[in-house]
This record gives C-alpha cells, sequence and structure tokens, in this order.
C-alpha cells in the first residue's frame, strides 16, 4: 500500500511538472512572438521572461528525475516494477488542482492570443473611466494629473486617452476641455445605456496586468456611426472637445474631424 501511495505522489508530481513546463514554454512563446504585452504590463516583461525561463529548467530537471525515480522504484519484493519512462504502469488519478490547470492550458494553447476587447469593458463597466492621477513627486501639484493639466496650454493633441480620463477626474468644469484639441487611437466602444449616437474612444488602463485592466475612454459624437465602424475596429480619431446635452457622465465630447481605421498598437495598453 505504501508503495502505491509513493507511485501516485510521483505520478501527480510528474503531471504538475509537465502543466508547469507547458506554461512556462507558452508564456515564452508569446514573448518571442511579441505578444506578452496583451496580458502584462511591459515593466514586468523582463522579470516575467526571466522567472519562466528559470521554472522552465527546474521543472525540467524535476521531471527528468522523477521519471528516473518512478522507472526504477522497488517493488514489495525488491525488484524493479517498471523500467524507466514507462510511466504508464503505475496507475493514478489526477488531483483537481491537476485537471484545472490542464484545461487552463488546453484553453490557453487553443485559443488565439488577443487584446481585451468590448465584451470585457462591458463587465467591467462599473469601473470605466476610474483612472486617477497618482503623484509623481513630493511637490506640491506635483503629478501625472497635473503635468496633464499643464498641457493644456500647450499642444494638448499629444494627450493619449488615459490622460484624458486622469485630467476628467480632476477637472470636471466642461470650459477647461471646449475648444482644445484630440488626438487619440482606441477600439471602439459602446457601453450599455449610452446614447445611440455617441460611441466611446478606449483603451484599457493596465497597472500590472490583464487582470487589473480598468477600460477608459472619450466620447465621441457622431450620428449613424454603427454604419461606418464596428466595435473593437481600432481607430484614430481627430477632433476638438465641445459641451453636449447627450446624457454621459463625462464634462464634454469629441466633435470629431477626421476618423479613419488604424492597426492596433503594438502596446494596446495605457496607464
Amino acid at each position: 500500500m505504501r508503495f502505491r501511495a509513493l507511485a501516485d505522489a510521483r505520478s501527480v508530481s510528474l503531471a504538475t511538472y509537465f502543466a508547469v513546463l507547458l506554461f512556462n514554454v507558452y508564456t515564452l512563446s508569446l514573448y518571442f512572438n511579441q505578444q506578452l504585452t496583451l496580458y502584462i504590463h511591459p515593466r514586468y516583461i523582463l522579470f516575467t521572461v526571466a522567472f519562466n525561463a528559470v521554472s522552465l529548467v527546474a521543472c525540467g530537471l524535476g521531471f527528468v528525475l522523477t521519471v528516473w525515480r518512478m522507472g526504477t522504484a522497488p517493488s514489495k519484493s525488491g525488484t524493479a516494477v517498471a523500467s524507466p519512462g514507462s510511466v504508464s504502469s503505475l496507475g493514478w488519478r489526477p488531483s483537481f488542482t491537476v485537471l484545472v490547470a490542464g484545461l487552463v492550458l488546453v484553453a490557453a494553447y487553443a485559443l488565439p492570443a488577443r487584446t481585451l476587447s468590448s465584451d470585457t469593458a462591458d463587465q467591467r463597466s462599473a469601473n470605466f473611466n476610474s483612472i486617477e492621477a497618482q503623484p509623481s513627486g513630493s511637490g506640491a501639484g506635483s503629478g501625472a494629473g497635473s503635468d496633464t493639466l499643464a498641457l493644456f496650454g500647450a499642444a494638448t493633441s499629444r494627450l493619449n486617452v488615459a490622460e484624458w480620463a486622469k485630467a476628467f477626474n480632476l477637472r470636471s468644469n466642461p470650459d477647461a476641455y471646449v475648444g482644445k484639441e484630440v488626438d487619440v487611437v482606441g477600439f471602439v466602444f459602446h457601453p450599455k445605456g449610452t446614447p445611440e449616437d455617441v460611441f466611446y474612444v478606449s483603451r484599457f488602463s493596465v497597472t500590472c496586468c490583464a487582470v487589473d485592466a480598468r477600460p477608459i475612454g472619450l466620447p465621441v459624437y457622431l450620428p449613424g456611426w454603427q454604419e461606418e465602424f464596428e466595435e473593437d475596429s481600432w481607430v484614430r480619431v481627430t477632433g476638438s472637445f465641445t459641451e453636449t446635452e447627450e446624457e454621459i457622465a463625462e464634462p464634454v465630447i469629441v466633435a470629431p474631424e477626421n476618423i479613419e481605421p488604424t492597426e492596433q498598437p503594438e502596446d494596446p495598453y495605457v496607464n
């Protein structure tokens, strides 16, 4: 009985090593295909790649060592129960954790890597545009938000979707925005409850990884936009802010001068 329990334990260990190895290979393949930024913030790329490379080597050694031990394990009579590599002769029942890990890996390999979409934005709409400026210095008024507002006297077309969203949370007076030029890139998103003539040019704000991603966006007034653009399609919007009577949370809306389809940026997320 003791030998059977030991064999089962080693079989589970073998499956665990194999699952982790598959995860490491998948993560590293995302990196080499330049798709890892679809899931994590660029600042964590180096750490993630290094960690998975070390894990790949460690788990590979653990896998080989476990196979060798299983192949040379003595039976009750003291003889070897199987030749090296004959794992199938030692029946085992996978743990729930291993099964879940296996299903996740199957989904990861089967589904193509892609950025978060409007479906995810809808699911997280309670946090829409809830991005706040974080202080970046010790002096009064310092921080990304104050830097953004300082640009209001300069070229506001340099601001991205995240910087405008931060500004909205700092200053809600429409007079501060009317006439300011806008030049942003994002995907088309129409949150539930939004007026039909309005869509949002949106991005996701990511602090660490896709798990903490929050949708943000600028409202664009364009009657009949549904006939020109599909949700999730990427567009570049240029124009300026104007006051609006539409029922939206933002103090102003973009009156577009030009909207053109564009490719998804290499780094689709902002912060």
